[in-house]
């Protein structure tokens, strides 16, 4: 475990802003359970500033506010920084950027904030998205002064602009962390946040556990939770989304203990609640590889506009908003069925070894997903297919009856002919699909049905704060000494995503940075 030392915490004087004492033995008063109440502190620590979480707002809040001279104190569930999801991310939405300002874009901040607004319906909180919006482009500074270079990516997604920054550095997290320490930030890994230290209704810390059991009691005028959601808490996830398998495309360490931490100190949680589904590939639980780029190809069929089917073998969406809207509007739809299925019949699947299905249909141009992520053929298709059969989320058949008889989909077959009539007519009368994406199943076997379960990077949505990411009480009182930025935050994500790509870092970020401006302020005076 890595820890901190006395010296490190007790480096510079006596009357340093950061002195992170020792207090071995100290109580205080406790919002959680008389069994915490009951526990002792093995150690205390004192900083003015102790923020919870090392992903995308954490860091970047702890970024900002030692930049402004505050010392602060970064304790994460991780083992390390690059096992959140802030190192994993690979881009990051912002307009009015050096990079947007190159190819002649004029999509405005403003545009971008209304946009966002409109497609929330105004359920999240407005000054809170205004702040964060205005903070995106200088994101992408920050980047630069850490070193770490992007890229503008294309409108992947068809929505009339460019906004989404790739990130070209390898290991970014780790120099961000770096810069973070060059500026006086100390973390420590493998430290969980179990309840807010109370001071009447003030939050003046947190007792944290390692991961041997040591109990830390962590003073701080100021606390940011940024803990990540609860992608990784089955319990918390059938609360919210009921009795379905989401596949868990993060790292393991995003269980909801900051949103706890919120509620025990008298936060309201909100009622926004949604995910930021996989927009690379379906997956299915049963599959060998559980991963963002390397995952079996197959797992792309669920995006490629194809019909898809229920548990049942009923239809119960529009196709193409997987194909090009999987994280706003087609992952939002996945979650109404308890598993989800596409069919293709072996001549189409095998034509895929040499072209790109987004080909062989005529390469659509409104398809602007695929022409960017699926416009090549799948790669060793046969070992692949082989693969997927042996692990059980592919099924063959001669037949679509015998298809539906092993599987469970009593109604495949009849769905498929309905389909394939509507093909036939060139009009979807049921769902309106664009008709270049209607292409026919037929008779003709063999038959293969890809099962997905759905899957995402993170949940959004916790407890409520205010435009400055102060924590609020149900009757909207502050809660002194208490932030929260990141996708817990329950005031900033729309349900469903929104529909710019990268706003789930883009909003981390810039929230993070807020609570990091605000935190410094407040403990400076």
């Amino acid at each position: 475990m890595k820890s901190i030392s006395r010296r490190d915490f007790l480096k510079g004087s006596a009357a340093s802003a950061l002195s992170l004492a020792l207090l071995s033995g100290s109580q205080f008063a406790f919002a959680d359970s008389e069994t915490a109440e009951e526990k002792k502190a093995d150690e205390t620590l004192e900083t003015p500033i102790l923020i919870v979480g090392a992903g995308s707002a954490g860091m970047f809040a702890a970024y900002e506010a030692s930049k402004a001279g505050a010392k602060v104190l970064v304790i994460s569930n991780s083992p390390s920084a690059n096992a959140t999801n802030g190192a994993s991310i690979t881009g990051t939405c912002a307009v009015e950027t050096p990079y947007t300002e190159e190819i002649g874009q004029e999509y405005s901040l403003e545009d971008l904030y209304k946009r966002m607004i409109s497609f929330a319906h105004w359920t999240v909180n407005p000054r809170l998205l205004k702040n964060c919006v205005q903070l995106l482009p200088s994101n992408i500074s920050t980047f630069a002064e850490m070193g770490i270079e992007v890229m503008l990516a294309g409108d992947r997604y068809g929505i009339g602009f460019n906004d989404v920054h790739i990130f070209l550095t390898q290991g970014k997290w780790a120099l961000a962390e770096q810069k973070c320490k060059d500026q006086g930030v100390e973390f420590m890994y493998n430290m969980t946040a179990e309840a807010p230290l109370m001071d009447g209704d003030t939050v003046v810390g947190i007792r944290a556990t390692d991961n041997e059991g040591k109990v830390y009691d962590i003073k701080a005028k100021a606390v940011l939770l940024a803990c990540g959601g609860f992608i990784s808490n089955k319990e918390k996830l059938a609360e919210h989304f009921g009795d379905i398998d989401i596949v868990d495309m993060g790292f393991p360490y995003n269980t909801g203990k900051g949103i706890e931490v919120a509620q025990k100190a008298g936060g309201f949680f909100e009622r926004i609640t949604g995910l930021g589904m996989n927009d690379i590939y379906g997956m299915n639980a049963k599959s060998s590889k559980i991963s963002v780029f390397n995952s079996n190809p197959l797992m792309q069929l669920a995006f490629y506009g194809n019909l898809i089917t229920d548990e049942h073998g009923d239809r119960f969406m529009n196709e193409y908003m997987l194909a090009n809207e999987p994280m706003a509007g087609g992952g939002e739809a996945t979650l109404h069925v308890k598993r989800y299925y596409c069919i293709y019949n072996e001549a189409t699947l095998m034509k895929m070894k040499d072209e790109a299905y987004y080909q062989t249909i005529g390469a659509p141009e409104f398809w602007t997903s695929a022409a960017t992520m699926f416009n090549a053929p799948i790669p060793e298709l046969d070992a692949n297919l082989e693969e997927a059969l042996q692990e059980g989320w592919c099924y063959k058949a001669d037949t679509l009856e015998e298809l539906a008889e092993m599987t469970g989909c009593e109604n495949l077959a009849e769905t498929v002919r309905t389909y394939d009539s509507y093909v036939a007519a060139g009009d979807d009368p049921v769902y309106h699909k664009q008709p270049a994406l209607m292409q026919p199943i037929g008779e003709e076997g063999p038959f293969y049905l890809f099962e997905y379960n759905p899957s995402a990077f993170n949940t959004f949505g916790g407890c409520r704060t205010d435009h400055l990411t102060r924590a609020l009480k149900g009757n909207f009182d502050v809660i002194p000494g208490l932030y929260i930025a990141g996708v817990e935050n329950g005031s900033l994500y729309s349900s469903p995503y929104y529909d710019v790509g990268g706003t789930c870092s883009g909003l981390a970020l810039a929230s993070g940075r807020l609570a990091g401006m605000e935190m410094a302020k407040y403990v400076a005076e």
